[in-house]
């Protein structure tokens, strides 16, 4: 195999790491690669940061930041930061829970759009468990239309269990109109109910998947699990037949009238 294969095969394992975990994978690979040069760092650097789009996590070091834009569509951004700044403080401020925010704005023949990209995760490993969230919602403030895009990754794995849980939701909605000659207050209030659709959206589809928390214990109800002596079932159909054919024969009570 040429070391254009070796790489587009190491490539393939490190983009499909679950949440959290890149780096333990990374460090896997290290150490039973023949070539440790097949890992140098400019090559690992391109796939990390590829990983880090495709799972959303590239709006962390980001979030909130209203980024450079100027003139009418400025306003837009800072609106929507302050709210989405709010709504996660408000509804993803769990322990072990990290989350974050990117406002950008485009403009087409005059029409700005808006795009938020949300991105939250919770990494416990200690526990078996891992799981992300990412969303990236289009908002057109002039015909109030916003257009979602939800992917939700759960991963969890105890004593050679191995479950992942990929989901991907797209939704849409139209709320009221924003223009730029709107005040303040009006600004506000539309920044409000754009950040309450993504709420709604975001408790409806955790509500519908239980992804975090369920996973988890249904991997533990697919084990087997210790009888409370303590001790592992044998399963030896013979002898399980034999012991009830014996019991059967000692039975005395079944042979009364």
């Amino acid at each position: 195999m040429t070391e254009a294969n070796n790489q587009g095969a190491i490539r393939r394992i490190l983009l499909a790491s679950p949440p959290g975990q890149f780096d333990i994978i990374l460090e896997d690979l290290r150490s039973i690669l023949p070539k440790p040069t097949l890992l140098e760092p400019n090559f690992v650097a391109v796939i990390r940061s590829e990983w880090d789009a495709a799972n959303g996590r590239s709006a962390i070091p980001a979030g909130g930041d209203a980024g450079s834009e100027c003139g009418d569509v400025k306003f837009y951004i800072n609106s929507l930061s302050e709210a989405m700044d709010l709504h996660l403080a408000t509804n993803f401020s769990s322990p072990g829970v990290r989350a974050a925010h990117n406002v950008t704005a485009s403009t087409v023949d005059e029409t700005p759009t808006l795009t938020i990209a949300t991105y939250a995760e919770r990494i416990d490993l200690q526990n078996h468990r891992a799981g992300s969230w990412k969303g990236c919602y289009k908002i057109c403030p002039t015909s109030g239309s916003i257009h979602g895009e939800i992917s939700v990754w759960a991963h969890t794995f105890e004593n050679g269990g191995n479950v992942q849980l990929i989901s991907n939701i797209s939704l849409d909605a139209t709320l009221s109109r924003c223009s730029t000659t709107d005040g303040s207050e009006k600004r506000s209030s539309w920044s409000s109910a754009v950040t309450r659709q993504i709420g709604s959206w975001e408790e409806i589809e955790l509500m519908k998947y239980h992804t975090y928390e369920s996973i988890g214990s249904s991997l533990k109800r697919l084990r087997r699990v210790m009888p409370v002596t303590r001790t592992k079932m044998e399963w030896n159909v013979m002898a399980h037949r034999v012991k009830q054919t014996l019991s059967e024969g000692h039975d005395k009570d079944k042979f009364k009238h």
